[in-house]
């Protein structure tokens, strides 16, 4: 049992920091994809989602996630993209934070007239 127990208990740590990783990316993941879902809005910019991002990952994610940034780097004015990057704590000693990011894009809404790009 001496041989044993320290094997178990590492592969127990193992296992939840799996589950944290997977928490901690869901997490960022849904930040950004609420990001985008108000930065596409009309008459909403970049800076609008990527305030409504933080403030997700603020509530989802801040026991969770330390290093938090959110960029709307890369979008373009017909379309938005939000990257959250963020480190996820560890529960196994020795060993930093795993890196989680997740990026979402999707168009943003405008007026337009039949037949005009």
């Amino acid at each position: 049992m001496a041989i044993i127990y320290p094997f178990v208990i590492v592969l127990i740590l193992m296992l939840l920091q799996g589950i944290m990783w997977a928490y901690a990316r869901n997490a960022a993941y849904s930040s950004a994809r609420a990001g985008v879902a108000a930065g596409r809005l009309y008459r909403a910019t970049p800076g609008d989602g990527a305030a409504k991002a933080k403030r997700v990952l603020e509530e989802v994610g801040s026991s969770l996630l330390t290093d938090r940034s959110v960029s709307t780097d890369g979008s373009t004015p017909e379309r938005l993209r939000v990257r959250v990057d963020a480190q996820a704590l560890s529960m196994i000693p020795g060993i930093s934070g795993i890196h989680v990011q997740a990026t979402v894009s999707g168009p943003i809404e405008r007026w337009t007239t039949a037949g005009a790009p």
